[in-house]
């Protein structure tokens, strides 16, 4: 890209002067220097209309005044001199604003460069930070060079410093992954091991509602540590295979014909439930809508239709909603019904016992 040209203007005082422009781009700026026609003879002008643009010396004569416009200005033009070049004096200035622009983009990525260089060698284990901002720096220089704002032999050049970034923290993540995935194994198979007990405990006629408490309370405390993805859903599966089994054991138990049904109605009320809230959220969303500005009136009877829709299917689904928790209450009061029953059986049956021999497992279980 040429980096000097001249145009011809005329100052305030009406004298012709030569506008000699050059492109600083090492110190991200733009030098104009105003010489006076008359100050410089043909010879001189030919010379710096042909070879100072092209790169070489030249003496500016004295009386010559030195500007630095801003590029990023309307015009690099200065506001008491009048060109009838101004085309050529605009288009030369938009390069330049493009080229100051990406130079400073370069640098600043350079920078950016160096701190991520100097992150990595100061590593002593893997930085999570460190990888997410080396990523970032990276897509974003490439989003650049898609648009063309860095070339590629510029991109070559911070290539193998960010991979070595990248590699180093490799490195470390590595070391660190072993060591997780360690840990992870022994805490996986402490939490199975507890989750195997409790599991058993429903095999011995416990208190089947500790033993819920007691799983959900080791389930919190689980949670709280970490784990590979892998032993996390192993862990997992081990508690939603203990909770299963904890409440078919205690169905067993009670012998309640009524259980699967109770399981039911709740499955059919949470699906409802969250049929509802799907519901509701949809109608805040269209009622929103029909309140905006930019709806048009199509849209907005349209809208009024889908209210009112959704307003009817509501109060059908709580109308369903309050016969079947109807049900659920009259089934729950015949299954509480059934269980005091047989829990004042077992008591009876505990007392009956020999005071020498008292047996654990005719404990009263409780839901």
């Amino acid at each position: 890209m040429q980096s000097r040209f001249v145009a011809t203007g005329t100052n305030k005082n009406e004298e012709k002067v030569i506008l000699a422009y050059e492109l600083n781009e090492s110190a991200f700026r733009v030098d104009l220097r105003v010489i006076p026609l008359a100050a410089i003879d043909k010879l001189q002008l030919e010379h710096l209309e042909s070879k100072w643009t092209a790169g070489e010396e030249f003496a500016f004569p004295e009386g010559t005044e030195v500007i630095t416009p801003n590029p990023n200005d309307e015009t690099i033009l200065p506001d008491n001199i009048l060109s009838s070049e101004t085309g050529k004096i605009r288009g030369k200035q938009n390069e330049w604003a493009y080229q100051l622009l990406t130079a400073k983009l370069w640098e600043s990525y350079l920078q950016e460069l160096d701190e991520l260089i100097q992150k990595s060698n100061a590593l002593t284990q893997y930085d999570r930070q460190l990888f997410d901002d080396a990523k970032s720096f990276w897509e974003r220089v490439l989003e650049h060079r898609k648009e063309r704002d860095i070339s590629q032999e510029r991109l070559d050049k911070i290539k193998d410093d960010v991979n070595s970034v990248f590699e180093k923290l490799k490195t470390f993540r590595k070391s660190e992954s072993a060591e997780f995935e360690a840990a992870s194994a022994k805490l996986r198979d402490e939490i199975v091991a507890s989750i195997e007990d409790i599991k058993a405990k429903a095999d011995e006629k416990a208190n089947f509602k500790v033993l819920m408490e007691d799983l959900k309370t080791l389930q919190s405390e689980s949670r709280k540590n970490r784990l590979t993805k892998s032993d996390d859903t192993l862990v997992k599966k081990a508690f939603d295979s203990a909770f299963h089994h904890i409440s078919e054991q205690r169905n067993h138990f009670f012998s309640d014909k009524n259980a699967a049904r109770i399981k039911g109605l709740n499955e059919v009320i949470r699906k409802m439930e969250a049929s509802l809230d799907h519901d509701k959220k949809d109608l805040e969303y269209f009622q929103r809508k029909a309140n905006s500005p930019n709806v048009k009136a199509l849209e907005l009877q349209l809208n009024h239709v889908k209210i009112r829709m959704l307003n009817e299917n509501m109060a059908s689904k709580e109308e369903k909603l309050k016969d079947i928790r109807a049900t659920l209450a009259m089934l729950t009061k015949q299954t509480n019904k059934a269980a005091k029953k047989i829990e004042a059986r077992q008591e009876t049956d505990s007392v009956s016992l020999p005071l020498s021999e008292p047996d654990s497992t005719t404990a009263s279980p409780t839901e």
